[in-house]
């Protein structure tokens, strides 16, 4: 059994990103804080917490302070549903 390393949560907003902006798209640092605040409810002093994990799973890339990248990801919860159910041994 694999072993899902980033995180559902983290692969969910990465999706709502590439569908929302595109992938390899920069982004403003307020862009992503609207997504965050909007779709995951996450505290607002958390949000630069969420981004720095999210560039050391290497979902997205700082550009420089106020700009970041979106990366490619292995995993997409629209086309992979299957392999998080072998994953966690459901399916």
């Amino acid at each position: 059994m694999a072993e899902l390393k980033i995180g559902i949560l983290y692969i969910s907003l990465h999706n709502l990103l590439v569908r929302k902006e595109g992938l390899n798209k920069i982004i403003s640092r307020k862009a992503l804080f609207i997504h965050i605040g909007r779709h995951y409810l996450v505290p607002r002093k958390l949000r630069p917490v969420l981004l720095k994990e999210m560039c050391n799973r290497k979902l997205l890339e700082e550009v420089n302070r106020d700009t970041y990248k979106i990366l490619d990801c292995e995993f997409d919860l629209e086309r992979d549903a299957n392999k998080f159910y072998e994953m966690i041994g459901l399916f």
